[in-house]
């Protein structure tokens, strides 16, 4: 009865106000989640994600539906020309961009950036560290976040008492360095009893060792978060981490390259030895409990209810 009763709030407070269609560009996996979120939230609004990336199709829908959109929210930042940004600007429409890591790297080596992107666009990110480097490019960006996550979405910390510890990071094909191979082949010489999955790299070309095992890409990530009882996501510059939070959810201990409530904060192989080191000598004493305080820290800041609600009211101003 109470969730029927919040969501019937949820589809009034949308009915309160003009009803937003919204056009959500940038990132396809995550624009294509936050559709789905968005129309389950609140059913009234009109919510197009579009891969203006990859697809024609989607790109000429873009300029079909800009005229009679009204917002336009880009997972992905930029301040280089871009023709779906002008189309909207000149249209008359709010524009989001929203900084996610990488894109903030882009944006640093652009000789020319487009000065109206940083007068008429709205600028936000998820975190203060990414807030921070913005503001060296004289932009000036709001904490939004837009990663979110059910409240009745089950923990999953696997019995200990069975299997080997395990953990699991992610190495992106053709990048695995930066995403944090070194890091990862100290944790496996140094712990070969300890079972690492490797998702995204297949590691051709890469040290093998027994205990590392490259898994390519997984379309099934959810099989692989069962097996986990720790998780690493070693990369050298990062924005807010789904894997990471999807890992604090389901009471994963992690290891993270960045200053994240509920991880322990990691860079150098030596730093994540150590770090690693007292995870290990918790699990063979028996003392290895399940990370309740990550998960109780997702849940409060990023429950799909709070989140989704301070979106559509960032959109509606």
């Amino acid at each position: 009865m109470a969730k029927r009763i919040s969501r019937i709030g949820n589809i009034l407070h949308g009915m309160a106000r003009k009803q937003l269609r919204i056009i959500i560009i940038g990132l396809p996996l995550f624009a294509k989640r936050l559709e789905a979120d968005l129309k389950s939230h609140n059913p009234l609004l009109k919510v197009d994600a579009l891969n203006t990336y990859y697809s024609f199709k989607d790109k000429l829908l873009a300029f079909l539906l800009i005229p009679f959109s009204d917002v336009v929210y880009s997972i992905n930042g930029s301040l280089s020309p871009s023709k779906i940004f002008n189309w909207t600007l000149l249209w008359n429409k709010k524009l989001m961009m929203t900084w996610v890591g990488s894109d903030v790297l882009v944006a640093k080596s652009e000789d020319q950036p487009v000065q109206e992107y940083l007068r008429k666009a709205h600028h936000y990110c998820e975190v203060s560290w990414i807030q921070k480097e913005l503001e060296t490019l004289n932009i000036k960006a709001e904490i939004l976040n837009f990663f979110n996550f059910k409240e009745t979405q089950k923990s999953d910390f696997p019995d200990l008492s069975k299997g080997k510890l395990t953990v699991l990071s992610y190495l992106a094909k053709g990048n695995e360095l930066e995403y944090g191979l070194t890091q990862l082949l100290s944790l496996a010489k140094s712990f070969p009893e300890v079972s690492f999955n490797i998702v995204g790299s297949d590691g051709e070309g890469l040290a093998q060792l027994e205990n590392l095992n490259y898994l390519g890409w997984v379309s099934d990530m959810k099989s692989e978060f069962d097996k986990a009882h720790i998780t690493a996501r070693l990369i050298n510059h990062d924005g807010l981490s789904g894997f990471v939070l999807e890992s604090l959810l389901l009471e994963k201990h992690v290891l993270y390259s960045q200053p994240l409530d509920s991880c322990i904060q990691v860079s150098t192989p030596e730093s994540c030895v150590d770090a690693f080191g007292l995870i290990y000598e918790q699990y063979k004493t028996g003392m290895l409990e399940p990370n309740r305080q990550g998960r109780n820290y997702v849940l409060e800041h990023f429950s799909r209810t709070r989140i989704l609600d301070n979106l559509i009211d960032e959109m509606s101003k």
